[in-house]
């Protein structure tokens, strides 16, 4: 946030800024937001740079059209394996640049070591980018010891490795560019996830692929109910607190925990003599409170229009 605007339109200033806005009072200063950079820029830039006629040999070109498609091709690639008593399994990520996440997750019907579990994961991830026809990819893992061998820091002592870096190699020359990072653990926790899950589910023989589907939620299941008792709502959500800050008494369903609860929860909102409620903040600022229709009003007021 700009500073100036910090110190000028912030409600409440406590300590050495209060005093800093003091100071700047006697300069007359005045803050100006920047506006937004629109089309119109362009426009003017246009004309204050034209092009000479003899320059132009078609009508409908545009110089230098080809910087508009250059665009960053590197996808990111986050793999994991898991092998414990449960089963065996490996976790992939992929990530395009704009954003697009792809998950795979593997079970292996075939003893695997750790180590053997890491590389299956790297191997199907690096075949899942072929098969997208990826050819920039920059590879994450959290084992030292499959990208300090892949990338040849480390020399391969054992022989099981082997054939793993072999095929590596092999599909490494599908792609323009590829590069291998190491990550600590809880930065490829995604990918952890999926390869601990294949390992402990237990696929039916008939069965070769399972949907999984991660939603998120916000707000608790009770607030969003099937039946649409929210949208039908009568009373507003504070009218036990209004009234118990108007009369001090508590709900009748209400039990011991939940009355304590609700008188700590009322020394935040202040009432403004048989007015509106109003939650203060930390900062001393009264935020009014509203009911679940005029919230729906204020949105969509406040986001019509343009920008």
């Amino acid at each position: 946030m700009d500073p100036i605007k910090y110190l000028f339109e912030k409600p409440v200033l406590n300590g050495r800024m209060s005093r800093w806005t003091l100071m700047l009072a006697e300069f007359d200063l005045t803050y100006v937001p920047l506006k937004a950079l629109k089309g119109r820029a362009i426009i003017d830039f246009l004309v204050d740079n034209p092009i000479e006629k003899d320059s132009v040999t078609d009508m409908w070109s545009f110089p230098d059209e080809n910087v508009v498609h250059v665009e960053d091709e590197v996808w990111d690639l986050y793999f994991d394996g898991a092998s414990s008593s449960m089963g065996y399994g490996v976790g992939i990520l992929l990530i395009s640049p704009k954003g697009e996440h792809v998950p795979v997750s593997i079970k292996l019907d075939f003893l695997a070591t750790n180590n053997a579990a890491e590389y299956e994961a790297c191997l199907l991830g690096l075949r899942s980018a072929i098969s997208l026809n990826i050819k920039k990819l920059l590879v994450h893992g959290d084992s030292y010891l499959v990208i300090n061998q892949v990338t040849e820091s480390w020399k391969i002592k054992i022989n099981s490795p082997a054939p793993y870096h072999a095929k590596i190699e092999e599909l490494e020359k599908y792609f323009e560019e590829i590069q291998y990072v190491h990550l600590p653990r809880e930065e490829n926790q995604f990918a952890d996830a999926l390869s601990k899950l294949a390992a402990l589910v237990n696929i039916p023989d008939h069965i070769d692929s399972m949907p999984l589907c991660v939603e998120r939620r916000s707000t608790p299941s009770y607030i969003n109910e099937i039946n649409g008792t929210e949208e039908d709502e009568i009373e507003p959500w504070y009218t036990s607190i209004l009234k118990f800050k108007y009369t001090g008494e508590y709900p009748d369903n209400h039990d011991a925990r939940g009355k304590r609860a609700l008188w700590m929860l009322s020394t935040q909102f202040v009432e403004a003599n048989g007015g509106p409620l109003y939650k203060k903040t930390a900062q001393g600022v009264l935020l009014l409170c509203i009911d679940q229709k005029t919230a729906d009003k204020v949105m969509e007021e406040v986001h019509d229009g343009e920008c």
